[in-house]
């Protein structure tokens, strides 16, 4: 059930990603840090089995098909995410998923900038309320994102076009400035900011920027554990190339996932 708005001391940020602008550093970071930060910021990460992550999963399936059973699951999930901050001391929450605007560009035919970017903000201000949550969006130069963006939809939405394909298809998906207007219009432009990665000053410590907007000091970040070498494996141009040929296929995503971590594996395999 929605509750009504109200004033409340807690402060709730959500970090609703995008994809590939460094949430996994993050993430990771966040997590290493936890016992660090936990005076100054609650941070709920999408950890496996957790509330986030069913909450960011729900927001991408509604974003792919908005049908009333869909919607039905993303307030539960906002719920109890909400009822788990509500029970907490932490004067600032922060809540960070790459996928709480929706899918991203090659999932399921997704070709403009998050289509259902305003019915999911509605739906989280309603059921975080009485919590007014405030929005954070980390952006990244839009062709070198689109290019990022193309490997992953191979890698993980079973993407079977090429890159010249997926840019054309793309090629009116928008800009980071009208994601921003749109954000701006829904929550007010107080309630909403853009970050650009290209910003962020070291990459053993990403979401500095992010961390100084909850109230993080420029010492205590320095003070943090800093993370080591990338999240993610990257895929050379060979093994990218099979795994969109293996995506042709029609295969089951079990399957597919099976041989995207071969390729991971054994990308001596697939250089030129």
């Amino acid at each position: 059930m929605d509750r009504e708005p109200d004033t409340t001391a807690k402060r709730l940020i959500i970090h609703c990603g995008v994809q590939k602008t460094g949430s996994t550093s993050l993430h990771h970071f966040l997590g290493r840090n936890r016992d660090a930060l936990a005076d100054r910021v609650l941070a709920l990460t999408p950890a496996k089995g957790s509330a986030t992550r069913d909450l960011g999963n729900a927001a991408m399936r509604f974003s792919l098909r908005p049908t009333d059973e869909r919607l039905l699951r993303l307030r539960e999930c906002g719920g109890l995410v909400r009822d788990a901050i509500l029970d907490q001391e932490a004067e600032t929450v922060l809540i960070s998923h790459e996928n709480l605007l929706g899918a991203m560009l090659g999932n399921s035919g997704t070709v403009t900038l998050y289509p259902r970017l305003e019915r999911i903000v509605e739906v989280l201000n309603r059921v975080f309320a009485p919590l007014v949550p405030e929005y954070v969006v980390y952006t990244r130069d839009l062709p070198q994102w689109k290019r990022s963006v193309h490997a992953q939809a191979i890698r993980s939405d079973g993407y079977s076009g090429t890159l010249v394909d997926f840019l054309s298809k793309t090629e009116a998906c928008g800009s980071w400035a009208q994601t921003e207007r749109r954000l701006a219009k829904l929550v007010g432009a107080a309630r909403s900011t853009l970050f650009r990665v290209e910003d962020e000053p070291d990459e053993a410590r990403p979401g500095q920027q992010l961390l100084r907007y909850a109230g993080v000091s420029e010492a205590e970040i320095a003070a943090l554990h800093p993370v080591r070498g990338r999240s993610k494996t990257r895929i050379n141009a060979g093994g990218l190339e099979f795994q969109r040929l293996v995506n042709q296929l029609g295969l089951e995503r079990p399957a597919r996932r099976a041989i995207g971590e071969l390729i991971a594996g054994n990308q001596r395999l697939f250089v030129s």
